[in-house]
């Protein structure tokens, strides 16, 4: 999964879900790890980073996410 998909999808998860966005990811990670799925486990982090990142620069900016 390219950068620029795991920040499409952490916005569309951030679009749907809002604050519990995050909370998805992570059921997604534990998930993928429960089935021994490295490569899926390993896409949902790349997400997890995404959705961190955008928060952070948004609480930079000062807008909520």
């Amino acid at each position: 999964m390219s950068e620029g998909n795991s920040r499409y999808i952490a916005q569309s998860l951030i679009s749907v879900h809002g604050l519990r966005a995050l909370a998805v990811v992570q059921e997604r990670i534990a998930e993928s790890r429960q089935q021994g799925d490295a490569s899926g486990m390993a896409r949902w982090q790349n997400v997890e980073a995404e959705i961190n990142e955008l928060r952070r620069s948004t609480s930079e900016t000062g807008v909520r996410t």
